[in-house]
């Protein structure tokens, strides 16, 4: 995404600011990265652009748009922009929760209220450990810090249920929604069917103090 953002960009002949240094590159920063195998609905990246004044910045954005639009492939849609002010943190510092929606298959069938216990179960546990494999090495960590909520949703299922996860993420890390999956499954004793989960990233976004919600872009 990051190649395709910089071809585009340069194909547009729209002027990107630069960071200084021995190895200067252009000031494009993106979001969280998404998990493998997941497909993301709403994701967000920072451009800093050449401008004379701030006025000039407003007047521009659509001219640039438009033509950033029309060097990027098929399946990338630009939805939607917000112009930060002088000084603004990097999104990776302000994004504090991702939000997955995910489908989750059963190898056995199980009642919606004994999966919606299941997971509240899951939910109530002080710590859950989880193993996972970095630079080559097996480390097990808690999991259940990143963990905000695990909501069923109404969305119908042939063969299982839809699920919602609010995710912690940011500099104290975070936990892929598949990890989450496998832990239900192990302590719950639900038999899922790993290889046949669909995960969506509906967005991620910055979770205040008062429990308020907001998009990058508000």
């Amino acid at each position: 995404m990051t190649r395709v953002f910089d071809r585009a960009l340069r194909r547009s002949n729209i002027e990107v600011a630069y960071s200084e240094g021995f190895n200067p590159h252009p000031k494009i920063a993106f979001g969280p990265p998404l998990p493998v195998g997941v497909e993301g609905e709403r994701e967000y990246v920072d451009i800093t652009i050449k401008t004379t004044s701030e006025s000039d910045a407003y007047s521009m954005v659509d001219k640039v748009l438009e033509q950033l639009q029309k060097q990027l492939p098929e399946g990338i849609e630009i939805v939607g922009f917000s112009i930060l002010p002088e000084g603004s943190k990097a999104i990776m510092a302000v994004i504090n929760q991702a939000c997955y929606r995910a489908e989750v298959p059963l190898l056995e069938p199980v009642e919606p209220a004994a999966f919606s216990q299941a997971c509240e179960n899951w939910l109530s546990k002080e710590e859950i450990l989880s193993e996972r494999i970095q630079k080559g090495k097996k480390v097990t960590r808690d999991i259940r810090p990143f963990i905000r909520a695990i909501t069923m949703l109404p969305q119908e299922s042939p063969n299982g249920y839809w699920l919602k996860l609010d995710i912690k993420t940011g500099n104290e890390g975070s936990v892929r929604p598949i990890e989450v999956f496998k832990s239900l499954a192990s302590s719950e004793g639900i038999k899922i069917d790993m290889d046949g989960i669909y995960i969506i990233r509906d967005g991620v976004y910055i979770l205040q103090d008062d429990g308020k919600q907001l998009s990058p872009l508000d």
